[in-house]
């Protein structure tokens, strides 16, 4: 792997709503603490992930019956974090896949609103810090350019 100079885990500067996400992708998505759902994501949650019901309970429901079901669910490396106001983003992959996390936050410190991009890893033993080289066929499939 690649250095990654980024890294939310290495850095001093995070702030409080930075290292909740950081925290409940640890614990709670990635972990076994599912209790710290209570703690970190208001009642009302609003999720805009097709197929994960509304509030904390949809989000509780999703975990138990997929999410701490996924393969190498525990591996997982965040990339970057960034914060504005009160959102959060996050970069990380786990096991096969990217994502970018958008974490809305209350006014109380919750996490209170969720969207996501994900999709599979672009080649295998993908590093997202290894420099690209050029190579258009997988842009050109995603097109269905020829």
């Amino acid at each position: 792997m690649h250095p990654n100079p980024y890294d939310p885990r290495s850095r001093d500067d995070l702030t409080d709503n930075e290292k909740t996400v950081l925290r409940f992708m640890d614990e709670v998505m990635h972990g076994d603490n599912l209790d710290l759902l209570d703690e970190l994501v208001a009642e009302d949650y609003i999720q805009h992930t097709p197929g994960i019901g509304q509030g904390r309970a949809g989000v509780r429901k999703y975990i138990e019956e997929v999410g701490h079901r996924r393969p190498g669910r525990h591996d997982w490396r965040p990339v970057q974090i960034f914060s504005q106001g009160d959102i959060v983003i996050l970069h990380k992959i786990s096991g096969t896949h990217v994502f970018a996390d958008f974490v809305r936050f209350n006014a109380e410190g919750k996490m209170a609103e969720h969207w996501d991009v994900v999709q599979p890893h672009p080649e295998p033993g993908y590093d997202p810090m290894k420099p690209s080289t050029e190579n258009l066929a997988r842009f050109k499939a995603l097109f269905n350019l020829d």
